[in-house]
């Protein structure tokens, strides 16, 4: 009996990332989403690249000078492609695809303090898994699934956290004592929160606002608060919305834009999927 992967219909010749529709960059991240359909695939990279893999793609790979050989993109796994590498990948079998990032040295220098050097040295690494990676994979999945568009903030930290669970996972350096945040920083991290609540935040913006690395700021926004930073904006987002509705007369659409939200209708949907409440109602309780 032929195997699945003789099933398959012959796929087209290689091409880039441009194949696949849903690509873009926010600030220092390229990304780029690749649905659940097979696909031949050929990049060489000129920056770190991190691939979350929202399902298991069964494919027929090769990495620099190495021969093709069958290999599985194990769901819910991470695979780091170190820039300067190049990768050829016949997918046959795909589910629920993967999202890429590529990191540019700038954001980089942000995230962490440590050199990744002796990681790229080693080469691509595939099938990195870790309890944190596989919840990463599936919020993203959920998201996806969802059509609600990932917000550039919320991309932003998906990405920030593909990459620092993932170097972690590879062991990018010894491990250093701290990771909370000391009371001052929180509070310079909370006072640049609540004064750019209209505008958008950035992951740099954070690490610049407490002068940490963002590793920091996401190690110790989650021990102070039990929440991620993306999390704990959006909270209050929310918290500053539900204020202007309860005291103002402002129109509920300049309400969303004040607290960050991009429409009237987004505004609706995080209040109803968190306080299971309408702006209309809130104001009608105020």
């Amino acid at each position: 009996m032929p195997s699945a992967i003789d099933r398959q219909p012959e796929l087209a010749g290689y091409r880039g990332l441009e194949q696949f529709a849903a690509r873009g960059a926010v600030e220092d991240i390229g990304y780029c989403h690749a649905g659940g359909t097979p696909y031949s695939l050929e990049f060489s990279n000129d920056a770190d690249v991190i691939c979350l893999l929202l399902g298991d793609i069964q494919t027929e790979t090769e990495f620099e000078d190495d021969g093709e050989r069958p290999l599985v993109f194990a769901g819910e796994s991470s695979a780091f492609h170190p820039r300067g590498g190049n990768v050829r990948v016949r997918a046959h079998q795909v589910r629920h695809g993967f999202l890429a990032f590529s990191y540019a040295p700038r954001f980089q220098s942000i995230v962490d303090d440590v050199d990744i050097g002796r990681i790229r040295q080693r080469g691509s690494c595939n099938n990195i898994r870790q309890d944190s990676i596989g919840s990463l994979a599936r919020y993203a999945r959920s998201r996806i699934a969802s059509r609600d568009p990932l917000r550039p903030f919320e991309l932003q930290s998906l990405a920030a956290l593909v990459y620092l669970e993932t170097v972690r996972r590879l062991g990018s350096g010894t491990e250093r004592p701290r990771q909370g945040l000391s009371d001052r920083e929180f509070a310079e991290i909370s006072a640049f929160i609540d004064a750019e609540l209209a505008s958008e935040i950035t992951c740099a913006g954070l690490a610049k606002a407490a002068g940490v690395p963002l590793r920091v700021v996401f190690d110790g926004m989650k021990l102070r608060t039990g929440l991620s930073p993306y999390r704990f904006v959006t909270e209050r987002r929310l918290e500053r919305a539900r204020q202007l509705l309860s005291t103002s007369r402002l129109p509920i659409s300049e309400i969303a834009l004040a607290c960050g939200f991009s429409s009237q209708q987004h505004l609706t949907s995080a209040l109803s999927a968190k306080l299971g409440t309408t702006p209309l109602k809130i104001r009608k309780r105020g």
